[in-house]
């Protein structure tokens, strides 16, 4: 079965107090290439985000974008 390498998503979450958005782009690439971008106080997580994407991804450009 193949599987497309071209999509786009996105995601919200909201409290009370903060709203967590996500947005995921990924186009065809020959290589797994895997860009976060998030504000400084969550770039604790970027390893372990990178980490479950590769879990998911085997090759193609991934942009990831969480406000």
């Amino acid at each position: 079965m193949l599987k497309s390498m071209t999509g786009f998503g996105r995601s919200e979450i909201a409290n009370e107090r903060q709203k967590i958005t996500v947005e995921m782009k990924a186009v065809n690439h020959r290589y797994c290439d895997i860009n976060v971008k998030m504000p400084k106080k969550l770039s604790i997580f970027e390893a372990g985000i990178r980490n479950l994407l590769k879990k998911y991804i085997q090759r193609g450009k991934v942009d990831v974008f969480i406000t």
